[in-house]
């Protein structure tokens, strides 16, 4: 079996298997700042060529480094399930390039649509490849050292399943997918994989401390103390102090009478230009002190910057579209212009159907953030997500409500940003 579009010969079939605890984990920490972190372990490797037998491999980074180059990895096509994190390893760990990527997850939201569960073992199921295993979940805060050879075999085991799954799956996916896209998947990985943009390190680290200070300033001009202005209770009694009727909206997610205190809110702006000073004073403090977005989104900029190049981690096919998707999450903030306040930037999930997007050259209009693919958030066992989040819990790797469903306890997550999630795009 080869691919049509001048590929080498060669398919690898390819699954890293790493260290992972509580913390330090998919679920708390973004794809890119965890293969690039200090704690980064491989634990082994699993590589499957064409359709010969997948074979594990453990040892030392060296070790399996020098293990990995051995294969002609410029003249064949990397294949994996969610590719984007074992292009990573390959790349920024073990600087191996393959000619091009073919990413089976990708192909599964194509070709079976973004409602299905895309995970390996959902999609296994789903065309009967056999079952996946659950050894995964036993390595919870074990470093390579600590693994038994029982261990660590039957860890190879678990790992040269996966690679044989993932081969069978490219089997049944090639068929339903065209040369073109196939490029579009690879671009797509290698976008994050590869990436090229440098980040102005000291240009950032300015920014975040003009941010700082600005906050400063503005906790330190008003009369309200920092538990006030971050308390929607305490700041609406603060403002009826002042002789001001709290501004209050209609909650998107309950049905019920909220206060209207997000920088977005027509209420709280109007509150910056009322006859009173401490008025003015309270609410400028407070939507400086409540807009921690930028300096959050700075701070993790400047993570990266330290790390290495810019990653874009896009997801192909992300929507019932066919669009490209990122991880999207409520308070994610886009520029558009409103009818009645002109040109804002607004939470995503406050976006008006009236409103017009800014999509980088000219306002469009849009069709609803139902095309961003807008679920409904759950929470189970600790863990918050979108009801297909695949996590892992005590009986392997499930979607959050078949956990949830069963009362199924939870090991840990494995998609990033759960600790940001609440209403996702």
């Amino acid at each position: 079996m080869t691919l049509k579009h001048g590929v080498g010969v060669e398919l690898i079939t390819i699954d890293f298997e790493t260290y992972y605890s509580s913390e330090y984990t998919l679920s708390k920490i973004t794809m890119e700042e965890y293969i690039r972190h200090e704690e980064f372990q491989t634990i082994g490797v699993g590589i499957k060529v064409n359709d010969g037998d997948a074979e594990w491999f453990s040892g030392t980074h060296t070790e399996i480094k020098a293990h990995l180059h051995t294969y002609d990895w410029a003249n064949a096509t990397a294949v994996a399930h969610n590719a984007a994190f074992d292009a990573g390893i390959l790349s920024w760990r073990f600087d191996i390039h393959p000619h091009m990527w073919a990413d089976t997850q990708s192909m599964a939201r194509a070709i079976d649509g973004t409602e299905a569960s895309s995970s390996l073992k959902a999609c296994a199921e789903r065309y009967k490849l056999g079952v996946k295993g659950d050894e995964v979940v036993k390595a919870l805060g074990k470093r390579r050292e600590e693994f038994t050879p029982v261990d660590l075999y039957r860890y190879g085991m678990y790992c040269r399943n996966d690679c044989d799954l993932t081969w069978e799956l490219l089997r049944v996916y090639l068929t339903k997918t065209s040369a073109l896209e196939l490029q579009v998947i690879d671009l797509t990985i290698k976008m994050f994989s590869e990436p090229v943009l440098e980040l102005d390190l000291p240009l950032l680290e300015s920014h975040l401390t003009a941010v700082q200070d600005r906050k400063k300033m503005l906790i330190g001009s008003s009369a309200a103390e920092l538990e006030v202005l971050n308390s929607n209770i305490k700041f609406a009694v603060l403002l009826r102090g002042y002789g001001v009727d709290p501004p209050t909206k209609i909650s998107r997610t309950t049905g019920d009478v909220a206060y209207a205190f997000a920088k977005t809110d027509v209420g709280l702006q109007e509150l910056l230009e009322h006859d009173d000073e401490r008025v003015q004073t309270a609410v400028a403090a407070r939507m400086g002190v409540k807009s921690t977005l930028e300096e959050t989104r700075t701070s993790r900029l400047i993570g990266i910057a330290k790390r290495g190049p810019l990653p874009v981690p896009l997801k192909y096919f992300a929507a019932h579209t066919g669009r490209w998707g990122g991880c999207l999450i409520a308070d994610t903030e886009v520029t558009v212009h409103d009818r009645a306040l002109g040109t804002v930037t607004k939470r995503i999930v406050d976006v008006l159907l009236s409103d017009l997007v800014w999509d980088g050259e000219e306002f469009v209009s849009h069709d609803g953030v139902q095309f961003s693919g807008y679920q409904e958030v759950i929470s189970w066992d600790g863990v918050t997500g979108t009801e297909g989040h695949i996590v892992f819990t005590d009986v392997g790797e499930i979607s959050l409500r078949d956990a949830m469903q069963g009362a199924h306890r939870i090991q840990t997550a494995r998609t990033p940003h759960r600790e940001a999630m609440g209403e996702t795009i």
